[in-house]
């Protein structure tokens, strides 16, 4: 209910001053809604791409352990290729 005070207080004190300067304090209402919607428009922006980045990160992992794997048998193999190759010189 303090909210609906605060509203009927902030209504009988536009009513009570002259046009002009209640058509100001009308269009800066207008303009801080606007702001308003922007920064939560923003902040859910701000939070989508996190969740995104999140994701995008965890599979760059998975992707990193399976090049390692493969990493070492590749090695594994340029090892077992040296060895033959020695061997045929011989």
């Amino acid at each position: 209910m303090a909210l609906g005070d605060i509203t009927s207080g902030l209504n009988e004190l536009i009513v009570s001053l002259p046009v002009e300067v209640s058509d100001k304090v009308l269009d800066l209402v207008l303009v801080l809604q606007a702001l308003g919607i922007a920064a939560i428009l923003y902040v859910a922006y701000a939070i989508t791409m996190g969740v995104f980045t999140y994701r995008r990160m965890k599979q760059v992992e998975v992707i990193e352990k399976k090049a390692d794997v493969i990493s070492n048998k590749v090695n594994s193999i340029d090892k077992k290729l040296d060895k033959l190759l020695k061997e045929k010189k011989i």
